[in-house]
């Protein structure tokens, strides 16, 4: 967990003294650290319950696509859709190659 120090608002960082946990702060803030363990299997409880509500599974033929579908015939399977996408190949001055993947088969190809 990241703490502030209330004074000047600067992050605080751990550091160990006289064998005790302490927050300390360039200002001189310093708070020491108390180890409740209740508080941290708490902590811990909480992290496990947003994962749980946020965690996506998906395989590889799941994959949820990032670039933008066209239309275009594969030349593979004749599927009519695919994703496009566009990359500088040779140098700055020359035009970027089109690469294309079909949704249904996967076979990419490119367009100059």
């Amino acid at each position: 967990m990241v703490d502030f120090c209330p004074e000047c608002s600067n992050l605080l960082r751990k550091r160990t003294m006289n064998g005790e946990a302490y927050i300390v702060c360039r200002c001189g803030y310093t708070r020491k650290i108390e180890d409740n363990d209740e508080d941290l299997e708490k902590d811990a409880l909480k992290k496990k319950k947003a994962l749980e509500k946020n965690l996506i599974i998906l395989s590889k033929e799941d994959k949820i696509p990032v670039n933008p579908i066209v239309d275009k015939y594969c030349p593979k399977c004749g599927h009519k859709k695919a994703e496009a996408w566009q990359e500088q190949t040779r140098s700055a001055d020359e035009s970027s190659t089109s690469f294309f993947r079909c949704l249904k088969c996967k076979h990419t190809w490119r367009e100059y």
